[in-house]
């Protein structure tokens, strides 16, 4: 939507993409490119991935992204995660408020550029089981206070079967519901769109086992074919043993009758 032109309701610029946990996939790219019949190399090509390997890396490609964002037109910044890095470096309660003072400095400059630069900005945040929960759902989001007041809105995704939930935690004007929503080639598309492809393949792949069943089926009607053939012809060259059976058997007579004849005619 971010690369479509405003007349289709997009925003005709292009995203920057920076990728804490290696999560960044160009097939999927390509596939939602195809469904929504865009060129993938075009959207590949205005899709800026940006790989952090630790939290001063990633703190660091965020404040130098202002002439990269200039330049190609940003419209949205994608940080997945935001918190990942600070997690796996600052271990403990020790280092909890060194943690969060930094994570804070990355999750106000991440909002000031997109203030600055008018695009949006999407931040993943990653949850942790509560053990002190017995009843209901344990999970419970990461990065604390900080996360929480700087962001604009909060969507607490889960899975549920094929299914997948987008729940509002926290939003200005939005009330707190849930919607039901799946993933497919196309990326995010409605349960009855979903449903549908799914009975168009599964009856699709009937129809495909059908039409290779039934070649088999005439291989078998052809040899069966091919064997009454050659029983007829046994049959046919068995017949004439038979007739010259039934020759010699005539000789017989008649040398049968000739002897008669002969001995009538000593009697005489």
């Amino acid at each position: 939507m971010v690369q479509k032109p405003k007349t289709e309701g997009g925003l005709d610029g292009g995203v920057l993409y920076i990728d804490t946990e290696n999560t960044f996939r160009p097939e999927r790219i390509v596939s939602i490119a195809q469904a929504h019949e865009m060129d993938p190399e075009k959207v590949l090509d205005r899709i800026i991935v940006a790989r952090a390997y630790n939290s001063a890396h990633q703190t660091l490609i965020l404040e130098e992204a202002g002439p990269v964002i200039e330049e190609n037109n940003i419209k949205l910044i994608v940080v997945d995660s935001a918190v990942g890095l600070f997690r796996a470096e600052y271990l403990g309660r020790g280092t909890l408020s060194n943690r969060q003072q930094k994570l804070n400095h990355f999750v106000h400059m991440l909002s000031r550029i997109a203030e600055t630069y008018n695009c949006a900005a999407i931040a993943t945040n990653q949850v942790m089981a509560s053990p002190d929960v017995f009843f209901g759902d344990p999970t419970r989001p990461i990065g604390g206070n900080v996360v929480a007041h700087t962001s604009t809105y909060r969507i607490y995704f889960k899975k549920s079967g094929k299914k997948r939930i987008a729940r509002m935690v926290d939003s200005p004007h939005h009330p707190e519901e849930e919607v039901l929503f799946a993933l497919g080639e196309a990326g995010v598309m409605d349960l009855e769109d979903a449903e549908k492809k799914t009975t168009k393949k599964t009856s699709k792949k009937t129809t495909k086992k059908e039409k290779e069943s039934e070649p088999e089926i005439a291989v078998e009607s052809s040899e069966l074919e091919l064997e009454t053939k050659k029983t007829t012809k046994k049959e046919k060259e068995s017949e004439p043993e038979i007739a010259v059976e039934s020759s010699n058997l005539e000789l017989v007579q008649t040398t049968e009758d000739a002897d008669s004849d002969d001995f009538e005619l000593l009697e005489e």
